[in-house]
Parts: structure tokens; sequence; C-alpha cells
């Protein structure tokens, strides 16, 4: 049967003062149509069912989740006892699922994309579980590039992949993020996409190319599984204390032959910055607001309140976030560097990061 994993484990710092330890980006309401994990959860629907939808997620975002709000059951949201990035986590997951339904197929997805074309969003992971049940082999989505950007990874397209299920493309190498030079020769070329973070594969051949590259990661997870439920809690906390910190991308997947790309036009944002949430929600040189704004000569500004007035006057390519007790203002082309800045507000501020 098809399984969808959301990745819920990130902290999103960048979308501070929003994102605080205590409330993660995915647990925000970043576009108006409510908390980022429901809009994923949702949109994951007409998919798979919410029987098999599943969440990875720290321990200490419990108290975001609520089986009941989420619509999944209580048994599908799994808690890591400390973040080891994301190849334990869908190591996790993956373990889980094949001892439940041995020939599963597995859509890994974060929790915290925006989507514009969920018709089309739809069409490409039905194509894609087709390909990955079919052909046993990791399939991965690329978003066609609209501009030069360097803050993605980039796949490059090789010779299409022959078979029933048609557009797929054998990964010919995945490429890190480029400087600004590079990035624009990938988008002459026509051969890259951007790298989504989404992929599709089988259970069997996710637990071969596991023990395989990461052995030491399958070896544990498959220990902790293995003894049921009495003490699983224990024993997870255990095989996390052994494991490294790696992400899927660097443990398999840039290791792992005969990967396959589809092409994926849907409308894709990962939403990683106060600007690329701007540049999802508004038009080029047009301001977005949420609460209680008002602005006179501004262009190109992001404004959000959630509570009291902000006015902004004369302001261009800027954000103005207010969030309890903290404000952030930056100019739009530094929202990168929020990051920094949290670690900066944590060491002086602790209780405000």
């Amino acid at each position: 049967m098809n399984h969808a994993v959301v990745l819920a484990g990130g902290s999103g710092t960048r979308f501070w003062p929003e994102s605080r330890t205590s409330r993660s980006k995915q647990f925000l309401d970043l576009t108006g149509g409510g908390p980022m994990i429901r809009e994923t959860l949702d949109r994951l629907h007409p998919v798979v069912p919410p029987e098999r939808l599943w969440i990875v997620a720290g321990r200490k975002d419990a108290p975001h989740l609520s089986p009941a709000a989420l619509g999944i059951p209580k048994g599908n949201i799994l808690l890591e006892p400390e973040g080891k990035n994301t190849a334990p986590a869908v190591a996790l997951a993956a373990a889980v699922i094949s001892a439940a339904d041995p020939g599963a197929v597995i859509l890994a997805t974060p929790a915290d994309h925006a989507i514009a074309d969920v018709r089309a969003f739809h069409a490409v992971i039905r194509k894609g579980l087709s390909l990955a049940r079919e052909t046993g082999r990791f399939v991965t989505l690329g978003i066609p590039p609209t501009h030069p950007s360097t803050g993605y990874g980039y796949i490059e397209r090789g010779v299409p992949f022959p078979g029933k299920v048609t557009g797929a493309y054998q990964v010919a190498r995945f490429a890190e993020k480029p400087d600004l030079a590079t990035a624009r020769k990938f988008l002459r070329s026509g051969r890259f996409d951007w790298n989504s973070g989404l992929f599709l594969f089988r259970t069997d051949a996710f637990a071969e190319s596991l023990a395989r590259h990461l052995p030491e990661v399958e070896a544990a997870i498959r220990e902790a599984v293995r003894g049921g439920t009495k003490g699983f809690a224990r024993r997870l906390a255990e095989a996390y204390r052994r494991m490294p910190s790696i992400s899927i991308d660097y443990g398999i997947l840039e290791k792992e032959k005969g990967i396959l790309v589809l092409p994926a036009r849907i409308g894709w944002n990962d939403l990683g910055t106060w600007r690329s949430l701007h540049e999802f929600l508004g038009e080029e040189g047009g301001n977005v607001t949420f609460g209680d704004v008002i602005l006179t000569d501004c262009r190109n500004t992001l404004v959000r309140t959630d509570k009291g007035l902000v006015a902004v006057l004369g302001m261009e390519d800027t954000v103005v976030v207010r969030c309890g007790n903290a404000v952030l203002v930056c100019p739009r082309s530094r929202s990168e560097d929020v990051k920094g800045m949290v670690a900066e507000v944590r060491k002086r501020f602790p209780s405000l990061a």
C-alpha cells in the first residue's frame, strides 16, 4: 500500500520571531491556510488516506501534535528522542511502516513546503508512487527552476528512463547549492532542476540501501523496532545516542545508483525565509500584510503582526514582523541572516528565542 511520511523535525529559525524554540516553523500559519503541517497533511489526503499518513517529529513538539487536530491515528505520530537530521527520521518511519506493511511504498515530504498547484502535485505524486513500486528505485521530484537560485541544491537530469510511467529521467548527479555564476550556468543548460526534498521509495529497497550506506543507522533502528511496543521509547533513545546526525541526501541519495527524477511543475516553494514567503504570496513589487497593518508609500514589503497596529511609512524591500514580545525589522535581501541573529537572541535573551 501507499504511505506518506511528513518530516516535521526542523526548527525554522529564519522565521523568528514567529518561530521559537517552543513553536517551530511547521506549526505556524504562514500562508493564511492554517498551520503548515496541517496544510501538508490535507494536501496528501486525495493520494494517501489518513490512516496511512505518518509524522516524524521531536519530543519537544509533542504539544503541537494532537492526533484529533491533525486527523491521523495517534500511533502514526513518531517522536524522536533527539534530532539527528533526516536519515534517521526516514529510517525510523520506514521500519515502523514496513513491520506492518512489508510491501509499502512511501512518499517522504517535509512538513513546511508550499504548493500552489495542488492538482498537479497529486498527479506527479501518483506517478512517482507507481514508478517507485514498479522499479524498486528511489524517485525524487525535481522543480524546474524559474531563476538562478543560490539557495537550493540542484539535480542534473540524465537520459530519459523508459517504462510504463513516462516523464522520468535518470539522475546524472546531485549538485550542492551553487554560487550565482554556476546557478546561471545550470539554468541556461536546461538540464537542472531544484532539489525539492520530496522523494519516494519502496521499503525493501530503502532497507537494502540503508544497510549498504548507513549500516550503523540500519542496525540501531532495526534493534529498536524489533522489540515491539514494550520498552520501545527506551530502546529508541539508546539507538539515537549511537547514530550519527546525517541527512538522507548525504547519507543515501548522493551515493545511490539508478535514482530517477520526475520534473514537477507544481508551484513549489520551500518557504525557507521571510523573503521566500513574500515571493510566494505576493507579486513582484507588491506588499503582503497580515494583521492590523497600515502601509503608506511602501513597495515590495512584508509586514505581519499578531497583536496591535503596525504602521510603516516609505519603506521598500523590507520585512517587519511583530510576534508577542519581539519585533524583527530587516531588509528583504537579508532574510537569510535572521538565523544568525537568533543565535545572538538565544545568548542574550534566551526566553525570547
